[in-house]
Formats: C-alpha cells, sequence, structure tokens
C-alpha cells in the first residue's frame, strides 16, 4: 500500500515536534574570549550570556542529577534542558558563574582533578602554546613515544595550516599515554621549542578553594577523572582508579556527595562503564550529540556541542542538532 504524501508531512511534523520538547543536555569547556582556539571550545562571555538567555527563556533548566527525577513527574511546561561544563578551567569560575547566577541556571561542573591547583596549564593547552602560539620553532621536531620515532618539519609561519598538522598529530600521539608520560614529553617539546609552561592567566585551572566554593545550589561538581586519560586505553583497574579516585577528590573538595561523571574527550568502552558504575556513579555523560530518549541508558548519556555562537544562532543549532 502507498502511503499518502500527506500522511508522511504529518509523520515528520510529529517526530519534529517531539523531538523539540526532547531534554537535551549542552556540553561547554570554557567562556572566554582566547585568540587561538584549536577545538573550538571557548565561548565568548557576551555570546555565552545570549545563550544561557535564550535557553532559560526557550526550556526548564534544570541540574543532571534531577533530569530524571523531572521526567518521572509529568510533562513540564516547557522542554527540559542540562548545562554542563568539561575539565575546570578558572575562566568557569570567573565568567561562566556569574552569568549562571544572573540568569538563576544551574549547571554541573565535571572536574578532572589532578590538574585543580597544579598551576600547569592542560597539556593540550600547553602544546597548542608551543605549536601554534610560537613565532618561531627550530625547523624539525625529532621525538621517541613509545619506542617509536617521529619526526615533523615545522612551517615558518605559526597561522600556516601546516603547523596546525603538526599540532594535531604531536596531540594524536600523546593523546592515550599515561598522564606523566604525556607531561613528560610536553615538557621536552617545550625544552626544544624554548618555551616555558607556567600556567598563563587565560589558560590557569580553578584552585580547591574556588571548586569548593563554586560548589552550590546552583552548581554542582561531578567526576571526570584524575588525569584526563582516554579510558579504553588503560586496564580496567586504572581505569576504575582514574574514576574512583577523581570523584573521592571532588567529594573531598566540595564536601557534598558527588554523583554525576562524563567520560574524558568522550571516549569509553564497556569496561569504562562497569568501572563509573562500580565507582558509585548514577549518571554518566559522553560527547554523542543527540536529545535525551526515554530508554536512555544514564551511563551513556548524550550531549550536544554548543560553538561560540550568537543567542538566536545558539537556538537554531541546536535545532538542527536534534533533527
Amino acid at each position: 500500500m502507498v502511503i499518502p504524501r500527506v500522511l508522511l508531512q504529518l509523520g515528520r511534523l510529529v517526530r519534529r515536534r517531539r523531538l523539540r520538547r526532547a531534554p537535551i543536555i549542552l556540553m561547554y569547556h570554557r567562556v572566554a574570549d582566547i585568540a587561538v582556539d584549536p577545538w573550538s571550545l571557548a565561548v565568548h562571555p557576551a555570546r555565552f550570556d545570549e545563550q544561557i538567555e535564550a535557553l532559560t527563556r526557550s526550556r526548564q533548566v534544570v541540574h543532571l542529577h534531577e533530569l530524571f527525577d523531572v521526567i518521572a513527574r509529568g510533562k513540564p511546561g516547557k522542554p527540559l534542558a542540562v548545562v554542563t561544563f568539561d575539565d575546570g578551567y578558572h575562566d568557569v569560575y570567573s565568567n561562566a558563574r556569574p552569568i549562571l547566577q544572573r540568569h538563576d541556571c544551574p549547571m554541573t561542573l565535571f572536574v578532572a582533578t589532578g590538574a585543580i591547583g597544579s598551576g600547569r596549564e592542560f597539556w593540550w593547552d600547553a602544546l597548542t602554546r608551543i605549536c601554534l602560539e610560537t613565532a618561531e620553532l627550530p625547523d624539525q621536531l625529532d621525538i621517541t613515544i613509545e619506542g617509536g620515532k617521529h619526526h615533523w618539519l615545522i612551517p615558518k609561519v605559526v597561522d600556516q595550516a601546516g603547523r596546525d598538522k603538526v599540532y594535531r598529530e604531536v596531540w594524536s600521539a600523546l593523546r592515550t599515554l599515561p598522564y606523566e608520560r604525556q607531561n613528560a614529553h610536553v615538557e621536552d617539546i617545550a625544552k626544544w621549542a624554548g618555551v616555558g609552561l607556567d600556567a598563563r592567566p587565560e589558560h590557569c585551572i580553578m584552585t580547591p578553594a574556588e571548586v569548593g566554593d563554586i560548589s552550590d545550589d546552583l552548581i554542582t561538581i561531578g567526576g571526570h577523572t584524575v588525569s584526563h586519560p582516554t579510558l579504553p586505553a588503560h586496564s580496567f583497574a586504572t581505569q576504575l582508579r582514574e574514576i574512583v579516585d577523581g570523584r573521592s577528590a571532588c567529594e573531598q573538595m566540595t564536601g557534598k556527595r558527588v554523583l554525576s561523571f562524563a567520560y574524558p574527550f568522550g571516549d569509553h568502552d564497556a569496561l569504562s562503564v562497569t568501572a563509573v558504575r562500580e565507582a558509585g556513579f548514577e549518571f554518566a555523560c559522553t560527547t554523542r550529540a543527540g536529545c535525551v530518549a526515554p530508554e536512555a541508558d544514564v551511563l551513556r548519556l548524550p550531549r550536544l556541542y554548543v560553538g561560540n555562537w550568537s543567542g538566536d544562532e545558539f537556538l537554531r543549532k541546536i535545532e538542527d542538532h536534534l533533527f
């Protein structure tokens, strides 16, 4: 039987309406105005203000740990949304928090605890500084990583596409290594480049006192491991230790029970999910795009990436993600 076109159109409209009202979890990292942002993770403070204004106007924003209770109580007046941040950059404390307070918008901050109070930048930011923000570098980089010899010719022009290619290839070579070896390699590369590794003000990470202070009724803290590893690259014992120790550190800094977790880089496998469950977390977020379906796995929740968009563009992009 041929389904009449009008019925197909009606079905699409019904699906669009259902998806438009589906709960969503938003994924942020930074609220800052930075010159070099290779992964497009920073949202300018003025644009973040526009986004949160648009979000709270169009949706009911709740804490991640409240989401499924609100869903269970029945349909709210507005579609539901959750705001999350990863990592623990200081600009979340200094720039994002006042905006969230002004709009009375709750948020969950997933903290990679090993970097908190370290006085260092995340290794990927230090690598960005070396490869993409240093005007003059030696002609070539030769380095041995996990027994493999790597060789890169370095373009002289800092904004040349070749510099970005080198950066991403070095980043990929370091991504799955243990934390200590990541830092050791970055230190070696910094010496090669003649670049210091003290944290620059615009790339600082929060202190333990700031994590404790930001944890209140509006902002809750979640786990993000200790050293932000690519979890599936490591043994189950290492994954479990990273997840458990990260949760313990969060609870020590805040004095509160930590219920939620986000997989670093979004990377996870079955062992990762088991480790998160054994560590006592009730919810866990990935970086997979999508809305929160009624049958969603609470330890593999999807999130929507948010870029440096205006408020109107933000609403259009969110709808594009859903459809």
